[in-house]
């Protein structure tokens, strides 16, 4: 902007060449400011990374990742003991819709994503699906990517306790599918649009242990400042512990009629109080084989287990 002075004499003329000579003072005094900003424009971007980008259209991608967990239990025999389990790479799906500008809950979005031929997972995410509703997610005016986790199956081993097994998606709706719920995310724009952005995955989860097998759901994974899908070596941790609640409880409860998977919270038995659960590296596959050759990998961990026994 350039402010222009008029100097009014006493007979309310102005004086000839005044304008200019302001507006030519006033712009000498801006350009070293100008060029001040646009020397630490460039050094922050030196600094963080030119990572301003569109977000990528619909698609179905494939991911190796792990998990680290601290898990305390509750209930005898085991009350009070507390585990720490670190997973190897584990494959899983993920696949999402393509941007739009969040309008708020009234407008009761709902957004197709892309699905694999042999899934039994829907293919559109709906306003409602989302039980757990961090703010900063969902804040209208931003372009928006709402996600899905199509499938994962991590096993892991314990010294003492043996066998740990995590499954979420198209296992978990297989094998549990009077306990499953869609493991849903959402990545908003940091701006107004694309990346960076911000992510967070709310996992429906099945966790099975020689103590007995075990649901969490109430829990949000918080991705920090993501620059692309897959978020590879993103920090990511839970924002609060997570109560786990039994299996065959919760079924006895869900089979009365006396229990809301999306409002109430059964007994816990166990808590997760430290979890992280990171991206690895992408599996260079596309869309249908991306999905086969997870469904694959889970196949040769457990042959022939096709429902819960």
């Amino acid at each position: 902007m350039i402010n222009i002075t008029f100097n009014i004499t006493e007979d309310n003329k102005s004086v000839p060449g005044a304008e200019k000579q302001s507006a030519d003072v006033h712009l000498d005094t801006m350009a070293p400011r100008i060029a001040q900003l646009e020397t630490k424009h460039n050094e922050l971007l030196e600094q963080m990374g030119d990572h301003i980008q569109p977000f990528r259209p619909a698609r179905m991608g494939g991911y190796m990742s792990h998990f680290m967990i601290t898990l305390e239990f509750l209930i005898e025999p085991v009350a009070g003991k507390i585990i720490s389990i670190y997973s190897p790479p584990a494959a899983q799906t993920v696949s999402w819709g393509d941007p739009f500008i969040y309008k708020g809950p009234e407008e009761s979005h709902s957004i197709s994503i892309p699905m694999p031929s042999g899934s039994n997972l829907s293919n559109k995410i709906n306003e409602t699906d989302f039980f757990e509703r961090p703010a900063e997610f969902f804040q209208p005016g931003k372009e928006t990517v709402w996600l899905q986790i199509l499938n994962l199956d991590a096993t892991m081993e314990h010294p003492e306790i043996g066998k740990i097994r995590i499954i979420l998606g198209e296992t978990l709706k297989r094998e549990y599918p009077d306990l499953f719920l869609p493991s849903l995310g959402a990545a908003q724009a940091l701006g107004n649009k694309g990346f960076p952005a911000r992510l967070f995955f709310n996992p429906c989860a099945i966790i099975e242990t020689p103590f007995g097998n075990l649901r969490a759901i109430h829990g949000i994974l918080s991705y920090g400042r993501v620059t692309a899908f897959p978020p590879i070596g993103t920090p990511v941790s839970i924002s609060k512990m997570i109560d786990v609640e039994d299996v065959e409880e919760l079924r006895q409860r869900v089979a009365a009629g006396t229990y809301s998977h999306k409002t109430e919270r059964d007994k816990a038995v166990a808590r997760i109080v430290a979890l992280s659960h990171p991206i690895d590296n992408e599996i260079h596959l596309e869309g249908q084989e991306t999905f086969e050759f997870v469904e694959r990998l889970i196949a040769q961990n457990y042959p022939g287990k096709d429902s819960a026994s």
